[in-house]
């Protein structure tokens, strides 16, 4: 066994994996996250994993593609889902509120340690410049979020740019902490999501109501239930 993976074998968040795919983004997710992207060769992943590099080519052809694997599981899944809540037809508190239970707990709960690529190494390279635009509209759709219930009377006067930036952070760090099987999603979503939606609404007293209403299911359109 080579001295990258007996550092993985003892590292902080082991899990099973499912399948060679899943456990080349879980290795690769881990040396990412403790050398650095640049840093890491496909050699170093290939070895840590237990196969060779003839076998990672053919689930990932480059270094880079295996990083997209990554965002893909986040962005590729979380940005439709944040559309969705965004047009739901309730107050923005509520909608607010439904959105950090879901991004919180996504994050906190996923499989993978996601700490490394969003940093300038890789979300800030042009070659990663597609996702860092769908990083760019998530944070716009939360930003629109809180705009309407600023707009609404709902919401204190803050700018909503403001709010979004404080949100973007608590993410970071909620994936730093506990992403790649560290924390526990579920409780931290919805501390966050109280603390933050509270502080937002110009009635405090109305945050059990919108906390409640937020963790039922949607009550979605009508064409979307025929469908």
């Amino acid at each position: 066994m080579t001295a990258t993976a007996k550092r993985l074998a003892v590292g902080p968040s082991p899990r099973p994996a499912k399948s060679t795919r899943d456990r080349i983004l879980f290795v690769a997710a881990e040396l990412f996250a403790r050398q650095g992207f640049h840093a890491t060769t496909t050699r170093e992943i290939a070895a840590a994993v237990g196969v060779r590099q003839p076998s990672l080519f053919h689930h990932f052809s480059s270094k880079g593609t295996i990083a997209e694997g990554l965002l893909e599981w986040d962005l590729g899944r979380a940005l439709p889902r944040v559309r969705e809540i965004a047009a739901l037809g309730e107050p923005a508190g509520v909608r607010l509120y439904r959105y950090l239970l879901f991004d919180v707990g996504h994050l906190s709960s996923a499989p993978y340690n996601l700490s490394a690529i969003y940093n300038e190494e890789v979300i800030g390279s042009p070659d990663f410049a597609r996702w860092a635009r769908l990083r760019d509209e998530l944070h716009d759709v939360v930003q629109s979020i809180v705009a309407d219930g600023v707009a609404s009377g709902e919401f204190i006067q803050i700018p909503a740019a403001l709010v979004r930036q404080a949100i973007a952070g608590i993410l970071v760090r909620a994936l730093t902490l506990n992403s790649g099987g560290r924390g526990e999603g579920s409780l931290l979503a919805d501390q966050v999501a109280r603390l933050l939606v509270r502080g937002l609404l110009t009635d405090p007293a109305r945050i059990d109501e919108i906390g409640r209403l937020a963790g039922q299911p949607p009550e979605l359109p009508s064409r979307a239930i025929q469908g």
